[in-house]
């Protein structure tokens, strides 16, 4: 411990020759490791041949935390890799909770974020139960910062999707990330909250695609009751439509369409609802019905049947609709 911790390679490495074991999880009386007195020391080949010496872990120590902060500021890569391998458990800021890779998601840190990827950081890492004051307040969406406070098993994926970090949930995906994993208590997938927090393109990453708004999409106006079909930015079919009657006001905003059921039968009111395209995962959409000259529907948009017909036929899946 003492060549290591004054730097000296070659004592060092004469002691190395002749022990089969570093003992490098091994602590003095005052709680120094190997690994802290190595990096006291400051000479590079000590620390990694320490590092390369530890056991397997679950936990990061103080020492660990501190090779893995030199390792991100020098750009070492490999020593990164080494510390990921050597860690169960996700690295979080002394002191904190919550992950590096989340933090770095929620703070838009892209060189971190991607150097961790890229070293073996799982792309599937949880939040904690409870999440550190200062990355909750990295949180800008109220819906999001309510799920990662009081639901469990949020995974990154989810996190880049409420925040509609389009690059991030790509590169996580990309990675190997799991999209159809669900939390705890709600049972929210990474698409449930990218819909809820409003992000229609993390949405239609997360279907596997869909058409840019400016190429197609629909407008639906609620004060004329019409739907228009619009493709490369003009309209080329309008329908009348009926939305929610008063007390049943249909949502506005951008949506995306989730899923299409040709026979649908609502468990709400226990009508049928033919040509059904949910929105955004909401308990609300399109569907064939009766076409009032009013708002009358509980809050779904009713279609003419072969103008329901014609948009479940030709309009996929991640599709944006605009409710204004």
């Amino acid at each position: 411990m003492a060549a290591a911790a004054h730097g000296n390679i070659d004592i060092f490495g004469l002691l190395l020759a002749r022990t089969t074991n570093l003992h490098a999880e091994g602590r003095t009386n005052d709680g120094r490791d190997l690994l802290g007195m190595a990096l006291d020391g400051g000479n590079p080949g000590i620390v990694e041949t320490v590092l390369e010496r530890l056991p397997p872990m679950q936990q990061w120590t103080t020492s660990t935390r501190r090779a893995l902060g030199a390792a991100l500021l020098g750009g070492d890569k490999e020593q990164i890799r080494l510390l990921l391998r050597k860690h169960s458990m996700p690295p979080t800021p002394e002191g904190r909770n919550v992950p590096f890779l989340a933090y770095s998601i929620a703070g838009s840190n892209s060189s971190l974020f991607r150097t961790l990827l890229a070293c073996g950081a799982d792309p599937n890492t949880v939040l904690p139960s409870r999440c550190d004051k200062d990355f909750l307040a990295l949180l800008s969406s109220n819906s999001l910062r309510s799920y990662v406070e009081e639901d469990r098993n949020l995974t990154v994926v989810m996190l880049a999707a409420g925040l509609g970090q389009d690059d991030y949930l790509r590169a996580l995906l990309d990675a190997g990330a799991n999209r159809n994993r669900l939390t705890s208590r709600d049972r929210m997938s990474a698409l449930d909250i990218a819909a809820e927090t409003g992000h229609w393109r993390a949405a239609q990453i997360l279907l596997g695609g869909g058409p840019p708004p400016d190429q197609l999409r629909l407008e639906i106006s609620l004060a004329l009751q019409r739907v228009a079909l619009v493709k490369n930015g003009v309209p080329v079919y309008r329908t009348q439509c009926s939305t929610g009657r008063p007390g049943y006001s249909t949502k506005r905003g951008e949506f995306v369409i989730t899923n299409k059921e040709r026979y649908h039968r609502s468990t709400i009111y226990h009508v049928d609802m033919p040509y059904f395209m949910r929105l955004s995962c909401l308990d609300f959409g399109m569907h064939a019905g009766y076409v009032a000259d009013h708002p009358a529907s509980h809050g779904c948009i009713r279609l003419p049947e072969d103008a329901a017909r014609k948009f479940f036929s030709e309009i996929p899946v991640g599709t944006v609709v605009t409710v204004q």
